[in-house]
């Protein structure tokens, strides 16, 4: 393929050969010939495939949303001879990346380093990869495709973004019954109610000494299976509520407060509105369980929109729910319980009535959250 170069010096040889011809003068026609030859010798050297072979292997196979995906390129020439100065292209979710190679000597190896941007969430491949190479007088250019990276190309994760939230305050003001949460989780007693005789076939480990030794009778502990609380944060995925930059944030709040949780020592629960995402009723024990959960969930409409009264078939008790939405959510009419907090995101998402925190994005969504706490 020729460049702009290319193209111009093959119409200046195609007027020289045409006036040539017509006023007859062959140093016109010579003229022609001569660039007709250069352009010709560019192009052979611009096809040359490249001696040195180029292996690509991508550092991060996981990385956030937002930060960039590093790749490292081994340039290696097995021949007697000295390659050529190439260009690399590499590409993935629709963003590319360009990066020269310098000629590499022979029976060398040389890495290449380059980082791709990354914009939303989801599971991509990377590449295929490109070489291009010109000539040294910029007239064409060759371009070949590694075949064996198109065929077998390597996935990389795009999670949610997570960021650091000051807590445990911050969580308080939202789920008010933390402390019971953390009392369930800490105090071995918390199952307990009375005291009665012991009777044959009860667990030692059960007897009350300090009531045994009062009362001259051997006295058991009498525990009742007290259910742990949880923590429930819903991604409300309504296409109505936000656009697709605000799902996105959206999307990196609710990993943020989830994680936050976690590592706060508390039970959560992460559901979403998309039908084929809804996420479990159960509580979630590592943080890459909440990125995994949430990856791969988008916007949704119609029959793929879930209300949120299904998401909790078995009532509200014993949780508290922070729902995530849009500027413009909830997409779903929300019941009136005094465990549920709403915080919007998203381009001009506004507090109101009923809404508990607004922010343009997750990163003001931490600010506020740092005051708010």
């Amino acid at each position: 393929m020729l460049t702009r170069s290319g193209l111009g010096a093959l119409i200046v040889a195609l007027v020289l050969a045409a006036l040539g011809w017509w006023w007859g003068y062959e140093e016109l026609v010579i003229g022609a010939v001569a660039i007709a030859a250069v352009l010709t010798m560019a192009i052979w050297i611009a096809q040359r495939p490249l001696r040195a072979k180029v292996r690509r292997r991508v550092d991060t196979i996981r990385v956030p949303r937002g930060d960039p995906i590093r790749l490292t390129y081994r340039v290696r020439n097995d021949t007697k001879y000295r390659s050529s100065r190439a260009t690399l292209i590499d590409r993935c979710d629709e963003q590319t990346t360009e990066m020269t190679i310098d000629p590499v000597g022979p029976d060398r190896v040389d890495d290449v380093h380059a980082t791709i941007p990354t914009r939303r969430r989801g599971v991509f491949p990377v590449g295929p990869l490109d070489v291009v190479r010109i000539d040294p007088f910029y007239l064409a250019i060759g371009r070949w495709r590694d075949e064996r990276d198109a065929a077998t190309p390597t996935s990389v994760t795009v999670h949610p973004k997570v960021y650091d939230l000051v807590g445990p305050q911050g969580t308080a003001r939202v789920v008010e019954n933390e402390s019971v949460i953390r009392r369930a989780a800490t105090d071995p007693m918390s199952g307990f109610v009375s005291m009665r005789e012991y009777v044959a076939g009860d667990d030692p480990r059960m007897i009350h000494w300090p009531t045994t030794a009062r009362t001259g009778t051997l006295m058991v502990r009498e525990n009742v299976e007290v259910r742990r609380p949880e923590f429930t944060i819903v991604l409300d995925t309504g296409a109505d509520t936000c656009s697709d930059d605000d799902f996105e944030e959206a999307v990196d709040v609710a990993a943020t407060m989830a994680v936050h949780a976690l590592r706060s020592d508390l039970d959560v629960v992460v559901r979403t509105t998309h039908r084929q995402y809804p996420g479990v009723a159960r509580p979630l024990v590592e943080e890459a369980q909440v990125l995994d959960l949430l990856t791969p969930v988008q916007r949704s409409n119609g029959d793929d929109l879930l209300q949120l009264p299904s998401l909790f078939a078995h009532g509200f008790d014993h949780t508290s729910i922070v729902m995530v939405t849009g500027p413009t959510g909830p997409s779903s009419r929300v019941p009136s319980i005094e465990q549920m907090a709403t915080v919007r995101i998203g381009e001009g998402a506004e507090a109101q009535s009923g809404i508990a925190l607004a922010a343009i994005d997750a990163a003001d969504f931490v600010n506020r959250w740092r005051a708010w706490s």
